[in-house]
Formats: C-alpha cells, structure tokens, sequence
C-alpha cells in the first residue's frame, strides 16, 4: 500500500503500535514520522479522523495548506508534499526534517490508525464494537486514497 519500508513495533506497556521508518534509506529523517503517530496526531478516532479528512481534502484541491503538530513535530502539509520538522532540532544540528508525498503521508496514517485500534481490541483496552467501528471507516478511506491515487 506504502512505497516506504517501515518495521511494527507493538508497545504493550502503553498499549500502542509504532510504526518504525528509520530503516527506509530513501526517506530522509524518516524517524520523525514515527516520533509523530501517537504524539502529534494521537491514536483516538476523532483525531484520525480529523487528520485523514484534513489530508484527503488537500489531496482533492479543497483546501491549500494544513498545519498540526506541536509536541514533538511541526507538520505542514499541502496537495504535494506534507513536512515534518522537529521541533526540538538543535540550531547546529543537520536538517531535521522530513519531506514526504501527502497521499503517502496520508496511507501511512491509515496504517498506523488501523494497526493500532486491532491491537488495542486485542489487548482488551478498546471495545470490539468501536475497534470495528474505526476499522470500517479506515477501510473506506483506504479505497478512498487509492482512488485519488489512480486519478
């Protein structure tokens, strides 16, 4: 679905799923989007949700520019491309940022949410029916991506 290598990581002292894009050579400073799903975009469904329409409404040109982030990540994203700068970067240290395709920006999202909701159905800290729920409506959205993908 992604054209990035990443590696799942399950946290079970936190109950979460981390996604790991350090080990993608052709993703520089992939580590930030990491660092980002679960600490700038948090793993509850209304925020996935918020997020995920943010994207697909820049992807499909209705709106131009959309900036989140702020506690570990400054994330800006536009039609094309969605940047991540860290924000506790030191002034002397080498370019922290990493310039990924919104569309891709936005599947990877989609992953992790999707990930996530299944493992915490499964550890028992998120009901079945709201897993299923959230489950669902990734699934659309993921029909939705690649649609706007092959447009």
């Amino acid at each position: 679905m992604i054209k990035y290598q990443y590696i799942t990581e399950y946290n079970e002292d936190f109950n979460e799923v981390i996604l790991d894009f350090s080990m993608d050579t052709y993703l520089k400073n992939g580590y930030s989007i990491s660092d980002s799903l679960g600490s700038d975009i948090f793993s509850d469904f209304a925020t996935v949700k918020d997020e995920i329409e943010k994207s697909l409404d820049l992807i499909a040109g209705k709106s131009a520019l959309y900036e989140g982030g702020g506690n570990v990540n400054i994330i800006r994203s536009d039609k094309i491309f969605t940047t991540i700068d860290d924000i506790f970067a030191e002034d002397d240290e080498e370019d922290s940022t990493c310039k990924i395709e919104t569309l891709e920006f936005t599947k990877i999202i989609l992953i992790w949410a999707k990930e996530n909701f299944q493992y915490k159905c499964k550890r028992g800290v998120m009901l079945k029916d709201e897993a299923e729920l959230a489950v669902d409506w990734i699934n659309k959205k993921c029909i939705e991506v690649h649609e706007l993908e092959f447009r």
